[in-house]
């Protein structure tokens, strides 16, 4: 945040890098380029010893900089003092879906919260000028034009603050679109949330693509979809004429829409097509359910953690001479314990390899992530527009730039370094410590072995968890963490954090069961594995198809959450598929349960497939060319 220093507003280098500028050393070669000219960037004092800041001039940066940091001597937009960004649309949106099963796309979550956050704030506002103008006597008649003129204003600040916009109606539609959001809610902002558009928009409907499927299947020199397609267009032109045999009708050309011969083709290889066709064009039954039914697997017998307060440190030791390792620790402030920790001899790649060991921690202990964060600036700025905006990971967020009093992490870490490493071998002092038993001493200090520093260090982290709370007597600090956890805590919200904290892996789904790592998976969601029509409908996106996997592993390199992406929408969840054991004698009530999950989600896609072929008719596709009659070729099953 910019601050007068002496008579100039200022700010630190901490708020410019890396937002602004990517190093220091671009900073320090803009501040050296226009030193001797009247304009450009100025330095009003050096960065040194004893705490001494690099300080910048505001007034002397870019206008687009001032802007986005903020001008503290301009008054703010009104707005500002109500918006704040709502986790509860986000969940919403979130998990929404539609009537087929499909989900929003992720840019559509993030505009619809926007409109929700700031129809927030506009309810907000509302309310508070309606009372005080009631209570000053006068007319409430223009405070929607004003609200209006508030709301296209706000877009401004919104870009320029946060880098998003909201598209909130600003013609007449605007007052009973805040008056159905006050009475209806989130779900009021949804556009066409019958998914009507889409469906009229469809070509490929359900007479096209059973005449398509009809086509594919009746002729016994089995077509290729590129030839159904010139079938098709001919058939359109007049030139064939296509009868079902089981009605004897005879199919109107005029009753069907054009279609580009690769909307013929991709239709006749997907999957919900190809289930049912090739059920009926393949000889091959085991080559059938190799590529279409999902398939048990037999074992082979045997006998036999509401505030978080983070931040990087270097231990006072080295590992060699004039180096030191990197932590980057969280410490929950409720019980005092660290409740994560990584290590490294650079900081390169500490920050998400601790955001993802966090996950992991908790995960473990059956704990929900943390309501709210307290962090430095330097490395997680960076994330504030993906998982650490607020009602991703962490509900509330507070980043921190160069203000160690600002996270409460720097006290225990003091009485990290002064209780428990200062005892051992190797510690280093403070340059400038004021304490005379923190100052250098004369005895020479040699350099710790890294392995054996980790392990040192690790050691300290248990003793302080297991030291006794210094607030709730007779209580270790990892016991109240145990047992004293909010009640009010959000699940964590896997679907938001995955694609940018989760390892990704392109795959595909064959006959329902999906490869990954070395594991099959199935389809499902919510921790279940999906069997009936919700199963049909994940399928006719996925399977066949080739798709992004983001997923997570726990503490013993197993996946413990696996989340399915198209073009970035969320798709399903993948879940472990159940096996069970082939020896009867070894056969147990898990087995049982397993194997019962395993034919229920066979037997979903085996039915459907008998579904399909049983709806698909025989045709006939002769030629009908008006020099000659047509002569109809008839096709049978």
């Amino acid at each position: 945040m910019p601050h007068f220093f002496i008579d100039k507003l200022v700010v630190t280098k901490e708020e410019l890098i890396p937002d602004f500028w990517a190093r220091y050393e671009d900073l320090k070669h803009e501040i050296w380029r226009y030193k001797d000219k009247d304009y450009g960037v100025k330095r009003i004092q050096r960065g040194g010893g004893n705490g001494r800041q690099l300080l910048i001039a505001f007034d002397s940066l870019p206008i687009d900089i001032q802007e986005a940091i903020g001008d503290p001597r301009k008054e703010g937009h009104i707005l500002e003092h109500y918006y704040k960004r709502c986790s509860k649309a986000l969940d919403f949106y979130s998990e929404f879906q539609y009537d087929d099963g499909s989900y929003l796309p992720p840019d559509t979550i993030q505009q619809y919260t926007v409109n929700a956050s700031v129809a927030n704030a506009l309810l907000d506002l509302k309310r508070d000028r309606i009372n005080e103008i009631i209570s000053k006597g006068g007319s409430t008649r223009s405070v929607n034009k004003k609200l209006l003129e508030d709301c296209i204003s706000f877009n401004e600040v919104l870009s320029k603050k946060y880098n998003e916009t909201h598209n909130l109606p600003t013609s007449k539609r605007f007052k009973p679109t805040l008056e159905l959001y006050a009475s209806k809610g989130h779900i009021s902002l949804i556009k066409d949330i019958e998914g009507k558009r889409r469906k009229n928009a469809l070509k490929l409907d359900e007479d096209t693509t059973a005449v398509l499927n009809s086509m594919f299947t009746s002729q016994k020199n089995k077509p290729t979809p590129v030839k159904i397609a010139d079938q098709y267009n001919a058939f359109l032109s007049g030139y064939l004429t296509i009868q079902n045999t089981v009605t004897g009708e005879e199919y109107n050309p005029k009753d069907f829409k054009e279609l580009s011969e690769s909307s013929i083709s991709n239709y006749l290889r997907s999957w919900e097509s190809s289930i049912g066709t090739h059920a009926i064009r393949n000889g091959d039954r085991q080559k059938l359910r190799q590529l279409f039914i999902p398939y048990h697997s037999l074992k082979q017998a045997k006998y036999a953690g509401s505030l978080l307060s983070i931040d990087d440190r270097q231990p006072p030791f080295e590992y060699e001479k004039g180096k030191r390792m990197w932590f980057y620790n969280a410490i929950d402030l409720g019980s005092e314990a660290f409740t994560c920790w990584v290590w490294g001899k650079t900081k390169e790649g500490i920050i998400l390899d601790f955001y993802r060991q966090l996950i992991r921690n908790y995960h473990e202990w059956g704990l929900n992530i943390p309501d709210g964060l307290e962090c430095e600036s330097s490395l997680n700025s960076s994330f504030k527009d993906t998982f650490l905006k607020e009602g991703v990971m962490f509900q509330n967020v507070k980043i921190e730039a160069n203000n160690a009093r600002g996270k409460r992490i720097e006290a225990y870490y003091r009485q990290l370094r002064y209780k428990l490493e200062k005892e051992r071998e190797g510690w280093l002092a403070r340059p400038f410590a004021l304490s005379e038993p923190n100052q250098i001493s004369n005895v020479k200090k040699k350099p710790v072995p890294y392995n054996k520093l980790a392990k040192e260090c690790l050691h300290d982290i248990w003793t302080w968890n297991n030291m006794e709370h210094s607030k709730i007597k007779g209580k270790s600090r990892w016991e109240v963490f145990i047992e004293t956890q909010n009640p009010d805590l959000k699940p964590t919200n896997y679907k938001a954090l995955l694609p940018h904290l989760g390892y990704h892996r392109k795959t595909s789904c064959n006959a329902g069961i999906v490869l990954l790592n070395r594991g099959k998976w199935l389809l499902g969601d919510n921790d279940t594995i999906y069997t009936g029509s919700n199963l049909i409908n994940l399928m006719r996106t996925v399977e066949s198809e080739t798709f992004d996997v983001y997923w997570m592993d726990d503490n013993k390199g197993n996946i413990f959450k696996a989340l399915v992406y198209i073009k970035g929408r969320y798709i399903c969840q993948l879940l472990p598929k159940p096996s069970y054991s082939k020896a009867k004698i070894e056969f147990t009530p898990a087995d049982a349960i397993a194997r019962e999950i395993m034919s229920r989600y066979a037997l979903t896609v085996e039915s459907f497939m008998k579904e399909q072929k049983n709806n698909i008719d025989t045709v006939i596709v002769g030629n009908s060319c008006q020099t000659d009659p047509p002569i109809p070729i008839i096709l049978t099953q």
